[in-house]
């Protein structure tokens, strides 16, 4: 009983890290989702995109598609789900 409650509390500070990577992945998409709707906004407005918006935009996308790749490299995600995001990334933004 006490290997069973052992191996519990061994396996807690993996699950906190997978959760803590999880939301901070999250984070990530959510910040070049903002950033990619910011200038699809600025561009159909007729507006120039600052250099500093599209920099930002193409280092976060390669950010999460690395984090993506780990992910699935790790077989977290359903096959074929991480370069189905990056299309619909790269889609969304082919103006930049």
């Amino acid at each position: 009983m006490d290997d069973a409650i052992h191996d519990d509390a061994s396996s807690q500070p993996a699950h906190d890290e997978a959760v803590n990577a999880a939301a901070g992945h999250a984070g990530l998409v959510a910040q070049l989702r903002q950033l990619e709707d910011f200038a699809a906004r600025t561009v159909a407005e007729g507006e120039a995109l600052p250099p500093q918006a599209t920099e930002m935009i193409l280092h976060l996308r390669e950010i999460v598609n690395a984090l993506d790749g780990l992910t699935a490299s790790m077989g977290e995600p359903a096959p074929g789900e991480a370069s189905e995001r990056s299309a619909e990334r790269r889609d969304d933004t082919r103006g930049l």
